[in-house]
């Protein structure tokens, strides 16, 4: 199927932090740090949605076969094809996988992203949700870039809702101790963990398997010549 035509909307705050040499380094970091999260999904086909055509168009180290990509354009999407977060073109129950990538930050119904996001996943299928950290102290590097951060328990939250189950969450990216200092080393037990840029939230779609049948009592045998009662 074609992309659909789309007009050329004037670039947004959002759009030109993303395109950043600084800030692209940031997000490649922390999809490094998803990987092995992202090779625990196989299947056939997967969606991934990223916040700028300046993000690479290829998901490093996914193991399906096919990959929709997409990427912000305003308050839609373009790409492979082009759509609202509200509508996303792609039948129910198909895909193995939905890999967002700070979508939800420019995202006009992060409710209703999700809510598709849900839609389009099998039984099983899993979404991999990673998210800017508002409480961070380099926070203001995008504040006023029209970003809208969600802390991690909100998208868990919001995740839930849509019908879908929290596996796990992690921190990852950079600790922002000082707008001069940036650590990129990620460790476990790292206390400092909540400082990280960036939250995963892996979360899979409910199975509602086989509807369970009704318990019945057996059935009454007479002999010849004898009734109930």
């Amino acid at each position: 199927m074609p992309p659909a035509p789309a007009r050329r909307q004037p670039d947004r705050p959002a759009d030109i932090w993303f395109r950043r040499e600084a800030t692209l380094g940031l997000v490649q970091d922390v999809q490094r740090q998803a990987i092995p999260e992202l090779t625990r999904v196989f299947g056939h086909g997967g969606l991934y949605l990223r916040p700028s055509h300046a993000v690479p168009d290829t998901l490093s180290g996914n193991m399906l076969a096919n990959v929709l990509s997409l990427h912000r354009q305003g308050g839609a999407f373009a790409g492979d094809l082009a759509c609202q977060d509200r509508a996303l073109p792609v039948a129910s129950g198909c895909l193995s996988l939905v890999y967002a990538l700070f979508v939800l930050e420019t995202s006009p119904d992060p409710a209703a992203l999700l809510a598709e996001s849900a839609r389009v996943l099998k039984p099983d299928g899993v979404a991999l949700i990673l998210s800017l950290n508002p409480w961070v102290p380099g926070h203001l590097r995008w504040a006023f870039q029209g970003l809208r951060a969600l802390d991690a328990s909100t998208v868990a939250m919001r995740v839930r809702e849509a019908g879908l189950d929290v596996q796990r969450r992690h921190t990852l990216g950079p600790v922002w101790s000082s707008p001069q200092g940036l650590d990129l080393a990620t460790r476990r037990s790292d206390p400092l963990a909540r400082l990280r840029m960036a939250s995963l939230t892996v979360a899979r779609r409910r199975d509602p398997g086989l509807t369970p049948l009704r318990s019945v009592s057996p059935a009454m045998k007479f002999r010849p010549g004898v009734s109930a009662g």
